[in-house]
Formats: C-alpha cells, sequence, structure tokens
C-alpha cells in the first residue's frame, strides 16, 4: 500500500514556520519574551505529528518500525489544552 504524507509534511512545516515568526517577532537583545498561549498550537500541532511520524511503520522491504517506547514532553502541562 502506498500513503501519502504530504498532509502530515505541510502541516509540520507550517507549523514549525508559524512557530518561528512568532518567535522571531518577540526576539530582543537575544532574548525571546512571549507569553505561552501564543505558542501553544505550534506547539501542539507540531507534537502531534512527531507522534504520528513517531508510531508509523512500513513493513515492505527496506521500511521501518514502530519506535520503542517513545516519549513526548508536553510544552507548558500547566495549561489546560481544551482550548486548542
Amino acid at each position: 500500500m502506498t500513503v501519502s504524507m504530504d498532509g502530515l509534511r505541510w502541516q509540520l512545516l507550517d507549523s514549525y514556520n508559524s512557530l518561528t515568526r512568532k518567535l522571531n517577532a518577540h526576539m530582543k537583545d537575544d532574548e525571546v519574551r512571549i507569553e505561552t498561549d501564543e505558542i501553544q498550537r505550534q506547539m501542539e500541532n507540531i507534537r502531534s505529528c512527531i507522534v504520528t511520524l513517531a508510531y508509523m511503520y512500513d513493513k515492505s522491504e527496506n521500511g521501518f518500525d514502530i519506535l520503542k517506547d517513545p516519549h513526548f514532553e508536553d510544552f507548558n502541562p500547566e495549561l489546560e489544552t481544551e482550548e486548542y
């Protein structure tokens, strides 16, 4: 079976670029000052894409296995993510 990963790749790229633009816009004197809720959505989108990639596998020749026991840190775990 052939699977297109274009949607996942575009989502990951879009979230990364959005996060990078926000961080660059809040940079002053080599420091970044930004409210955590301003980057929460991008962090969650990037994490979601990475989780999806970690649990993907390909049983064909030269394929790959699911990662064994991956750990995924939460960004700002105190914040309720239900609003996202």
